[in-house]
Parts: C-alpha cells; sequence; structure tokens
C-alpha cells in the first residue's frame, strides 16, 4: 500500500467508519494519517443519501489535496436491497463529467446488505448478502473481522461474498 499523508473516509454510519479506520491502522496507518467526515446526528437510517450527497464535495476534496500530496478517499455505502453495480452507478451520476479515474485512489466499500454482512462473513459466520444482519451485535467483532479483511487483501477465500471480494479489488486504487 502506498505511504498516503491523508485518508478521507466518508461512511454512512460510526459502524462503517470504525471498519475503515481499523483497517487502516491494521494497514500500518497512524491516526493522524486518517481523516474521517463527521456523521450528522439523526440521519434517521439515510445515511446512504447522505454519503451520495456527499460524494461530490468528497471527490473535490481528495482531488484537491492529491494534487499536492499523497493522498486517498475510502468511501463505504451499503448496497441495501439495491445491487453493487447501482451503486457504483448512482455514485458516478453524482460526480457528473467529473468521474473517478483510473489511477485516482478513490476506493468503493459498497457491502451488499450492510456492513455487518462483512463483518460476521470475516468472522466465518454462515451470511448471504439478501439477509439483513444490521440488527446483530458485531461491534466487538470489528477487531478481529478487520484483521480477517486485512489478510484476505492478498488472496481471499473461494468462498469470499461478491461485495467484499469488489472491495478487495477495490484496494488496488491504493497501490
Amino acid at each position: 500500500m502506498t505511504d498516503f499523508s491523508k485518508i478521507y473516509i466518508l461512511a454512512e454510519d460510526a459502524r462503517q467508519q470504525l471498519f475503515v479506520r481499523r483497517y487502516l491502522h491494521r494497514a500500518g496507518y497512524e491516526r493522524h494519517v486518517i481523516d474521517p467526515e463527521v456523521l450528522p446526528k439523526g440521519t434517521g437510517g439515510a445515511g446512504e443519501q447522505w454519503v451520495r450527497r456527499r460524494y461530490s464535495a468528497a471527490v473535490e476534496k481528495y482531488r484537491k489535496r492529491a494534487a499536492r500530496a499523497k493522498t486517498a478517499l475510502i468511501v463505504v455505502i451499503d448496497a441495501d436491497t439495491e445491487t453493487v453495480g447501482r451503486r457504483v452507478q448512482q455514485l458516478s451520476k453524482a460526480l457528473g463529467n467529473g468521474a473517478r479515474k483510473d489511477g485516482e485512489a478513490i476506493v468503493h466499500f459498497i457491502p451488499k446488505r450492510n456492513i455487518e454482512t462483512w463483518i460476521l462473513h470475516l468472522k466465518e459466520e454462515e451470511v448471504d448478502e439478501e439477509t439483513d444482519y444490521s440488527k446483530r451485535a458485531v461491534d466487538d467483532l470489528i477487531p478481529s473481522a478487520t484483521a480477517a479483511f486485512h489478510g484476505w487483501t492478498s488472496q481471499p477465500p473461494a468462498s469470499c461474498l461478491p461485495s467484499l471480494g469488489s472491495a478487495l479489488q477495490e484496494l488496488k486504487r491504493l497501490a
């Protein structure tokens, strides 16, 4: 992974932010490098809409800083009942003509259905990408789940969930 001086995080909830921060710490990044966007209070379950609205500004902020310093942006948005491809289209549409370019360190993590699905899967629980696991208590599992995620960056198992496999591919943008 590249030695970034700043890594921005745009995520729809605190659990997603925690997952990314823990992964980045495991990958060797110190706290002062990681800059999560402050989540608004009371989004009332509309976090994905908030991420889509903030995405263009976050990309602009990334691009301004990336012009002079090694910078990355990690965006986390649940696919919910949509497809991962649909969320990618929505993010792309939010940028208009300024679409994400090859070589830009802009990473999309799009869990299908939600981040809890990934956490449970990384802990080797039997899960699928259609069931809603958002009510599961998983916060205590995040440290070991992100350790597994870090381990899977070199070789994911054959049983890797498709959306998690896509996220592991997205990490190549940080190389």
